[in-house]
Protein backbone atom coordinates (compact mmCIF):
# COMPACT_ATOMS: atom_id res chain seq x y z
CA UNK A 1 0.00 0.00 0.00
CA UNK A 2 1.60 3.50 -1.13
CA UNK A 3 1.08 6.52 0.10
CA UNK A 4 0.66 9.79 -1.63
CA UNK A 5 2.99 12.32 -1.13
CA UNK A 6 0.65 14.82 -0.35
CA UNK A 7 -1.22 12.66 2.49
CA UNK A 8 -0.74 14.30 5.32
CA UNK A 9 1.05 11.89 8.47
CA UNK A 10 -0.33 12.30 11.78
CA UNK A 11 -2.72 10.64 14.81
CA UNK A 12 -4.89 9.87 12.04
CA UNK A 13 -2.56 7.90 9.32
CA UNK A 14 -2.94 4.20 9.05
CA UNK A 15 -0.35 1.98 9.83
CA UNK A 16 0.14 -1.81 8.77
CA UNK A 17 0.88 -4.42 11.29
CA UNK A 18 2.98 -7.24 9.73
CA UNK A 19 0.75 -10.57 10.28
CA UNK A 20 2.53 -13.47 8.68
CA UNK A 21 4.56 -14.36 5.40
CA UNK A 22 2.39 -16.97 2.89
CA UNK A 23 3.79 -18.79 0.05
CA UNK A 24 1.37 -19.37 -2.71
CA UNK A 25 1.32 -22.99 -4.87
CA UNK A 26 2.87 -20.78 -7.61
CA UNK A 27 6.12 -20.01 -5.42
CA UNK A 28 4.78 -16.71 -5.04
CA UNK A 29 5.64 -15.20 -1.52
CA UNK A 30 2.86 -12.82 -0.12
CA UNK A 31 2.72 -11.23 3.23
CA UNK A 32 -0.60 -10.52 5.41
CA UNK A 33 -0.42 -6.70 7.21
CA UNK A 34 -3.35 -5.61 9.14
CA UNK A 35 -3.95 -1.81 8.69
CA UNK A 36 -5.13 -0.02 11.77
CA UNK A 37 -6.92 2.42 12.84
CA UNK A 38 -9.94 0.23 11.16
CA UNK A 39 -9.31 -3.99 10.93
CA UNK A 40 -8.67 -4.43 7.63
CA UNK A 41 -6.10 -7.23 6.25
CA UNK A 42 -4.36 -7.02 3.13
CA UNK A 43 -2.73 -9.55 1.34
CA UNK A 44 0.55 -8.02 -0.95
CA UNK A 45 2.70 -10.02 -3.14
CA UNK A 46 6.35 -9.79 -1.88
CA UNK A 47 8.21 -12.08 -4.34
CA UNK A 48 7.35 -13.36 -7.50
CA UNK A 49 8.28 -17.23 -7.66
CA UNK A 50 10.64 -18.08 -10.22
CA UNK A 51 8.34 -20.40 -12.36
CA UNK A 52 5.07 -18.44 -11.72
CA UNK A 53 2.89 -18.02 -14.94
CA UNK A 54 -0.03 -15.78 -13.53
CA UNK A 55 0.65 -12.07 -15.38
CA UNK A 56 -1.11 -10.42 -12.19
CA UNK A 57 1.30 -11.70 -9.57
CA UNK A 58 3.97 -8.93 -9.49
CA UNK A 59 5.82 -7.32 -6.58
CA UNK A 60 3.11 -4.76 -4.47
CA UNK A 61 0.35 -6.34 -6.44
CA UNK A 62 -2.55 -6.54 -3.82
CA UNK A 63 -3.83 -9.92 -4.01
CA UNK A 64 -6.65 -9.74 -0.87
CA UNK A 65 -8.48 -7.03 1.08
CA UNK A 66 -11.17 -7.53 3.54
CA UNK A 67 -11.72 -8.34 6.73
CA UNK A 68 -10.00 -10.55 8.61
CA UNK A 69 -11.52 -13.65 10.98
CA UNK A 70 -13.25 -12.02 14.33
CA UNK A 71 -11.75 -14.79 16.05
CA UNK A 72 -8.05 -13.96 15.21
CA UNK A 73 -8.51 -9.66 15.63
CA UNK A 74 -6.74 -9.58 19.05
CA UNK A 75 -4.68 -12.34 18.63
CA UNK A 76 -0.64 -11.87 16.99
CA UNK A 77 -0.89 -15.69 16.17
CA UNK A 78 0.13 -16.74 12.28
CA UNK A 79 -2.38 -17.83 10.24
CA UNK A 80 -2.75 -21.37 9.81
Amino acid sequence: MALIPSMPLGPRSPSLTFVTLETLPCGCVTAVYRVHPRVVEVDIVEAKGPHCRFFGHRAGQVMRLGVPDPLDVEGDEPRV
